[in-house]
Formats: C-alpha cells, structure tokens, sequence
C-alpha cells in the first residue's frame, strides 16, 4: 500500500496519509479530514483527537475501539494506533460509523464520508418526493439530466442497496430490489407493498447491567503507595465501561454515581429498584505485605452463575492485564451476597499497595485495557448463556 494515494471525497490527502497494519488500511486522522475542510484539535487531557467537519464533531481517543460521533457512542472493529505521534484509525471502520463506502480504484484508495442522508421516497399518482438531509447538493446524471438525479455526499441507512422502478415493453411495472443478501419482509393488500426489515440485534440486547464503582465519597478504598485510590481508580473503569456496554445494546445503571458516599445496603437496593440482570463491583485491593500482588474475582457460595460469570471475568482480565492469576473465590461480601438471585460478582482488580502494580494500574492504557476485559468476560458469559 507504500504507492496507493488516499483520495477523500474526490481531494486527494497529503502523501504518507495511508498506513497498512497486516493487510488493513489506516489513515492518519489530521490528514483525512483537513482534505475535505474540517478542523481536528487535541485533547490532551483526554487523550484524544477532536473532529469537526460540516454538522459533525467526533471524538476519538489516542486507545481502544470507541469513539462518539455527534454524541453516540461506536465501536470499531479495529483499535486505534498511534504512529510516530500521530493517530490513526481503521478506514473501513471510519465508512461504517459514517454510512459511506471504501473502494480501491487502480492505485487510489477512495474513501466517502457522506455530508448527509436520503431519508425518504414517496411516489403518489403524480409526484414524486426524495427527501434528504445534510449538505447534500442534487445534480443532474448521464446524457440526458432531466432523466435521473445525483445526490452528491449523500447516503442512506437502509439495508438496501438499490430500488429500480421500470416500465416493461409488455406495459407491466416492473419493481427491482437489491438488498444484498439482507432479509426484507414484503407485505401489503392489493394495491400495495410495504417493505420491513429488522435491524441487526446488537450483541447485549435488552440486558440490564448494574456497575457499582466500589468505594466512594468518605470511603476512599484502598490507598496505594504513590497516593493512588481505589475509588478513582474504580471510577474511571465505570466510566470507560459505561459507553462500551451501552453501544452494543445494554441498559448500563450507575450504581454509585460522580463521588458519593454510599452504603452497601443502599448499592443493592439501587441494583434491585433497577432490576438489573447481572451485577459487577469493581475494587482495586490492599495488603500489610507490598509484595502481594494479581487479580481475583468473587461470588458468593450457592450462585452458580455467579461462579460461571466470574469465571470468564477473571479470564478475560488475566488474559488483558497479564496479572497474577489469584483465582475465582467465595466471599461473603455484602453486595455479593445479598443478590441471590442474579449474577453478582466482586473484582479485585490489582493490589494498589504493591508499588510495581500500583504504577501499571493507573495507566490509561491499562484502565482501558481493564474496561475491556470486563466487557469481553460480560459479552462471553451472555453467550453461553444462550447456548444453553
């Protein structure tokens, strides 16, 4: 991909825009989008880049999959990278979360990024109405303008890739659709067709998740040798969870919210008026003796999805944080064992007291390494769930 050129919406992007990571094409983000006028700034504080361009604004930080685009969250499928400094995404993420398209043309890589959308087509005994949204400008196409229309920087959201209405010799009217392989339901009477179809179920679908950031307010939790505390640490997790949860379809409730002090009486009462399906307290743990170190997850006794849930928790996060493997235990704890009835859980993500652990748990890197893990061991134990 060393000669390929990226051209952004017809503009061309400055040389070295493209990048390939094992046969994947990623484009620097600056370079994309000051080819097609928009702005990018830093965050560095936040760690990541801010995009502007026409009515949009996006965030994407300098690690992980996530990204907002005018306040939703996405995920790609590709993490981000960061090359001599500067960041860059997946390109065929970057079409997806814009509803565009990425095609090779000879040795140009093409990228659209649609400035809008077609929202509706109604044809009645005498019009017809196409309605749109966006910067969009309509242009004349072929030989013969007056035949066909071009909307040019649209898109649209449906799953279907073209609808061709055509008279035949015989006097029949003649309706193509192409829905590449996607189902659509057709219905109607006599004189008319209605097209349905569902839209992909996300992968946490109508689960309810309670995370409880442990600690908090007056209870600082666990102080580590640096000064670090628990509740931040358990905080930030939350909050990187939050979004990623939410974006593949899950109700997410904030069991202890902003810096507040609450009682464990009061976390499972919030937990229960939500009526949420699995429960995860996420804690970072101490010890008299520095040298303790690793992670460890818990249930309490006779909850055996608890025991199952905690289980690819604690794979996922040994698996992501490559931490000392201090196993799947029983616990009596509160929160844990005052929720029979679904899947409760207690991680104790690292020892805040050993100064090695102490200083790579704090790491943004790791915080999101550790929200991830916590969403892949959720993701793992919904699906076997289902395959039972």
């Amino acid at each position: 991909m060393t000669n390929t050129k990226l051209v952004v919406n017809g503009q061309t992007a400055e040389e070295g825009a493209l990048v390939d990571f094992a046969g994947a094409p990623f484009g620097f983000i600056r370079p994309i989008f000051q080819a097609i006028g928009g702005k990018v700034a830093w965050q560095s504080r936040e760690n990541q880049a801010v995009v502007t361009w026409h009515s949009n604004l996006l965030l994407i930080p300098a690690t992980g999959k996530g990204i907002i685009l005018n306040g939703q969250p996405r995920t790609f499928r590709e993490a981000h990278r960061t090359v001599d400094g500067r960041l860059c995404v997946s390109l065929v993420d970057l079409a997806d979360v814009f509803l565009g398209t990425l095609r090779h043309v000879e040795q140009e890589l093409h990228l659209f990024l649609p400035t809008g959308l077609l929202t509706g087509l109604t044809i009645s005994q005498d019009s017809l109405v196409i309605n749109w949204t966006g910067q969009v400008q309509p242009m004349g196409t072929g030989d013969d303008p007056a035949r066909g229309l071009s909307l040019l920087g649209s898109s649209w959201a449906l799953p279907v890739q073209s609808l061709v209405i055509k008279q035949s010799p015989a006097g029949h009217l003649v309706v193509t659709l192409d829905t590449d392989g996607r189902p659509v339901d057709m219905g109607g009477g006599e004189q008319s067709l209605r097209l349905t179809w569902k839209a992909p179920r996300q992968k946490l679908e109508d689960l309810v998740v309670a995370l409880d950031a442990g600690h908090g307010g007056q209870q600082p939790g666990a102080v580590g040798v640096a000064g670090t505390l628990e509740k931040e640490l358990a905080r930030q997790v939350v909050d990187l969870l939050v979004p990623r949860l939410r974006a593949a379809g899950a109700e997410v409730v904030d069991i202890r919210r902003g810096d507040e002090t609450l009682s464990l009486a009061e976390r499972v009462r919030r937990t229960r008026l939500s009526q949420a399906q699995l429960f995860i307290s996420i804690h970072y743990n101490a010890h008299e003796n520095r040298s303790a170190h690793g992670t460890e997850t818990f249930h309490a006794a006779g909850n055996v999805e608890a025991a199952s849930f905690a289980r690819f928790v604690q794979e996922e996060l040994i698996g992501a944080l490559g931490l000392r493997d201090r196993g799947v235990k029983q616990a009596a704890f509160h929160v844990i064992k005052a929720q029979p009835e679904i899947p409760a859980i207690l991680v104790e993500v690292g020892f805040l007291t050993n100064p090695t652990e102490e200083q790579f748990l704090q790491r943004p890197e790791t915080l999101h390494r550790t929200a991830e893990a916590l969403y892949r061991g959720i993701c793992r134990f919904m699906e076997s769930r289902e395959k039972k």
